[in-house]
């Protein structure tokens, strides 16, 4: 910016002389985060924060026209410009991604700014992917076993819920209920159990009838593929 410097003579005309020097941006030094360095978005949609660095000289200024290159470096998403993409410091020393869209699956995604040579090069930009709604329930247990009449069976019932990039959804209510064979289920029938963080619900037990044959639950969450799921097993004398 501008820098003046006068010279004065009292009494004289001309008095004060006026000089003037603009001080122009060093070279480039510095790159460094200027937006959001850790966020999270819903699996394969865009951060509300892209990426954004600002490239500095020695002295903290901002220098324009210095091509920083955006990568993709872990979960799989997408960021435009196109990966590796480069992208030019503007008049405020700042570059910034257009979008980064993140992967389908859920858990870490990373994006890169670099700069070679400069101190703090890279930067890194990470997102958490979460899981989306909940679209899908199945079982994660056999569907068909047997037991001795009165007595528990071996694997209690159990399913998975997920979104529709097939990953798991916690804190989903899933509706147990002996639909046949009059046995017993731990919580009693209808029970409902939430997904844990693993997108699973379980029962405690399921304990079939007295009389020899079969013995059904079910595993309901309204609007879900797959929903209800039934489990069935055989009481034998």
């Amino acid at each position: 910016g501008a820098n003046t410097v006068t010279a004065t003579v009292a009494g004289l005309s001309g008095s004060p002389v006026t000089f003037t020097a603009t001080g122009t941006v060093g070279a480039a030094t510095t790159i460094a985060a200027s937006s959001s360095t850790t966020q999270s978005a819903t699996v394969g949609t865009a951060v509300s924060a892209p990426p954004s660095v600002l490239v500095t000289d020695v002295n903290s200024n901002p220098v324009s026209g210095v091509s920083v290159t955006f990568a993709v470096t872990a979960g799989g998403g997408a960021i435009d410009p196109v990966s590796p993409a480069s992208v030019v410091t503007n008049a405020s020393g700042v570059a910034t991604l257009t979008s980064w869209t993140l992967g389908t699956i859920a858990g870490a995604n990373t994006v890169t700014a670099t700069v070679a040579g400069l101190t703090g090069s890279p930067v890194t930009f990470t997102a958490t992917g979460t899981a989306g709604v909940a679209t899908t329930i199945a079982a994660v247990s056999t569907l068909t076993q047997s037991a001795t009449i009165s007595t528990d069976v071996s694997a209690p019932p159990s399913v998975l819920v997920t979104d529709a990039n097939g990953n798991p959804v916690s804190g989903v209510s899933v509706t147990f209920a002996l639909t046949g064979g009059g046995g017993a289920i731990v919580p009693v029938s209808p029970a409902t159990i939430v997904t844990n963080a693993s997108g699973i619900a379980t029962l405690t037990s399921w304990t079939v009838g007295a009389v020899p044959g079969a013995n059904t639950v079910t595993a309901t969450v309204a609007g879900l593929a797959g929903s209800p799921v039934t489990f069935t097993a055989t009481g034998i004398p």
